[in-house]
């Protein structure tokens, strides 16, 4: 009779669940399309490694290894459980290597969870925000795990010591047992009250599942699965000749596609996304973890609300805007899409595309956007660049050098375009990086030309901060320029630039070999084309940009570049590498005033000056001019300077007869 109602009590727990489930696959379903099942060969391998394996989740130790144990430890019993109920028995030795087994992991993940509940509730991270929920979950867990003890120690303890070798832990509580002179009649009354208790917190655990945070042991693999598997370094493409589009951009919560409504839930609110964020640690409005949170809410409570009308619709009235009430406008401004939130998330959130999307709709369709971009927008609509200098003098920074020009070449064949880019052709200080590039080019003897009054902006600054249309403007003009001239091969020293074309461009129907200055420079440097002179002795720290790092995954050319230096002693930031901190100018932000909290170039600066070093070198115009403001700032012009490694290059090359 009780096998009967248990197996009742199984079956109404499995209908909640799958009906708790299947309302989450609703709620995703009302998200636009979006094709995420390529490759699915390399989803799985992902989902095994990120998922099951934690190999993401442990990028940050600690709390990735506690969440391992708990994983588990919770994991595991059920699958013996599933073997030894539903499939065979297993042979007695392999069943006492087993017990051994998960008496071992039941214990961890019991520590862990007591780790869990020291570290969220007495040591309080920051980024973890603690919610009555959390505390529910967590002791429920222990519950569990404490009682499955209870249970097998009251069984060790009537079966008698042949068996409880096997079993530490239940062996310890079992002597406890036997140390109360508690008979077995009574052994086993407790074992059936502690059993029964189990059982039921299991069931509820599993029917509790779809309606907390425990979700996320299904959404979160679901969202490792479906992950982009897109270059990093591109935004989602827009057809802007879409005749069937009513307006571009996000605007509603139910315009994001499915897998981005399917992020919302996946978070787990770890908020390694929010400790890495440079906005947030500047004291900007953004969290990208609240962000998120406010989204997930939003979906919630409008979704379900259409779900559950016949007409599946709403008055527009009812709905709070999504930019200006879910998400404040100076939320969706700060960020400067450095692509760290992303990084760091180990169930593949993606925040940076969402921001993007709703600033498209802000731009393209509200015309709401930063006042200072105004003169950005103008600059690039006139004159291809942001600060709407003339075409005219795009060139000047060549001087009496000679540089070929593409117009002046007469069809001469050439090895690449060195694509100069808006800053290195208009700012003084990144013109001097122009002419080390000139300057390494000609000692190379390569064959090279720049398009000089024929070259425009790669569009970056206006698609990072929602003007897709001008970036579609200005990207075909680049390819009309690119095609009719017939480059194959482009050379450029702008991050920006670099990824635009290699991993934007293609979007649009045109793909090119394109090459960042330091994989070309590193690649001189191994073929021993570049002779390296003994220079003046410096110490020195390499800044990380955004774009090609995070971006492009180019950490070890920039660094293998600046070893090369033999006189060069260079040193890395606590920060580096995939944890490098933006220097404040991605997003737009290269053209906007920071009014809210501390300077992202003084902060960063400062991981610098920790270093103790005497300068900085980088690989971005972006990053050369925003950390020489803040040197001046800090007033250190005479202590402290920022290079382009094209500058050390340039300077440290040999003369020849």
């Amino acid at each position: 009779m009780i096998k009967t109602i248990d197996i009742f009590f199984v079956l109404c727990v499995l209908v909640v669940f799958f009906w708790g489930i299947n309302k989450h696959f609703r709620v995703w379903r009302r998200g636009t399309q979006d094709n995420r099942s390529d490759r699915m060969g390399y989803r799985l391998r992902t989902l095994l490694f990120d998922g099951i394996a934690h190999r993401s989740i442990l990028r940050d130790p600690y709390p990735g290894i506690l969440h391992l144990f708990i994983f588990l430890g919770f994991l595991i019993p059920l699958f013996v459980i599933f073997i030894v109920q539903f499939m065979f028995i297993l042979p007695l030795p392999i069943s006492k290597v087993v017990s051994l087994f998960m008496d071992i992991v039941g214990f961890a993940a019991f520590v862990s969870l007591l780790l869990v509940l020291y570290r969220r509730y007495i040591t309080r991270p920051q980024r973890l925000s603690n919610t009555p929920e959390d505390l529910t979950v967590l002791l429920l867990l222990l519950t569990i795990i404490l009682t499955g003890f209870l249970v097998e120690s009251l069984r060790l303890s009537v079966i008698g010591e042949d068996t409880q070798v096997w079993a530490p832990i239940g062996n310890t509580i079992a002597s406890l047992w036997n140390a109360t002179g508690m008979d077995n009649q009574v052994k086993g009354t407790l074992t059936t009250l502690f059993f029964r208790i189990h059982f039921f917190l299991v069931l509820a655990t599993i029917a509790y599942i779809p309606f907390t945070k425990l979700f996320h042991i299904i959404s979160s693999p679901l969202n490792i699965l479906y992950r982009s598997l897109e270059p990093k370094g591109a935004a989602s493409h827009m057809d802007l000749e879409d005749e069937e589009a009513e307006s571009f951009g996000i605007s509603t919560i139910e315009e994001f596609s499915w897998k981005h409504l399917m992020d919302l839930d996946a978070c787990t609110q770890c908020g390694r996304c929010q400790d890495h964020c440079p906005a947030h640690l500047t004291e900007k409005p953004l969290s990208p973890k609240v962000m998120i949170d406010d989204l997930k809410n939003h979906m919630h409570l409008i979704i379900p609300q259409r779900l559950g009308r016949k007409a599946q619709t709403i008055d527009a009235a009812e709905i709070p805007p999504l930019v200006g009430e879910v998400i404040a406008e100076d939320v969706l401004w700060a960020c400067t899409t450095c692509r760290s939130c992303m990084e760091h998330c180990p169930v593949y959130v993606e925040h940076v595309d969402k921001i993007i999307d709703m600033r498209r709709y802000q731009v393209l369709m509200e015309s709401k956007f930063p006042e200072e971009l105004t003169t950005a927008f103008r600059g690039l609509e006139k004159n291809s660049n942001p600060w709407g200098l003339g075409f005219d003098t795009r060139a000047d920074w060549v001087g009496e050098m000679n540089v070929p020009i593409f117009s002046e070449t007469g069809g001469e064949e050439i090895d690449f375009l060195f694509f100069v880019g808006c800053i290195r052709s208009y700012d003084d200080r990144n013109k001097k990086v122009s002419l080390a590039m000139i300057k390494i080019l000609n000692y190379l003897d390569v064959k090279f030309a720049i398009l000089g009054m024929e070259e425009g902006c790669c569009g970056d600054p206006a698609r990072r901060v929602g003007n897709e249309y001008l970036y579609q403007i200005l990207a075909q003009t680049n390819i009309e320029t690119f095609q009719r001239y017939n480059i194959k091969k482009i050379l450029t020293s702008c991050p920006h630039c670099y990824n635009t074309f290699k991993n934007e461009y293609p979007q649009l129907g045109f793909t090119i070999d394109v090459v960042h200055h330091t994989e070309f420079l590193w690649e001189s440097l191994k073929k021993g084309q570049l002779i390296l002179t003994e220079g003046q002795a410096k110490t020195i720290t390499y800044h990380d940009p955004c774009y090609l790092g995070r971006y492009n995954d180019i950490f070890e050319p920039p660094r293998d570049i600046l070893r090369s230096l033999p006189s060069l002693d260079v040193r890395e930031m606590k920060r580096s590498r995939a944890d490098s901190l933006c220097c404040g100018a991605g997003g737009g932000w290269m053209w906007m005033d920071e009014k809210i909290g501390k300077r992202i170039n003084i902060e960063r600066l400062e991981d610098a000056l920790a270093s103790r070093c005497e300068g900085m070198a980088t690989a971005c115009p972006f990053c050369v001019t925003m950390f020489n403001d803040a040197i001046k700032d800090k007033e250190l012009e005479n202590e402290f300077r920022i290079w382009d490694i094209a500058e050390l290059i340039a300077d440290s090359i040999a003369e020849t007869d």
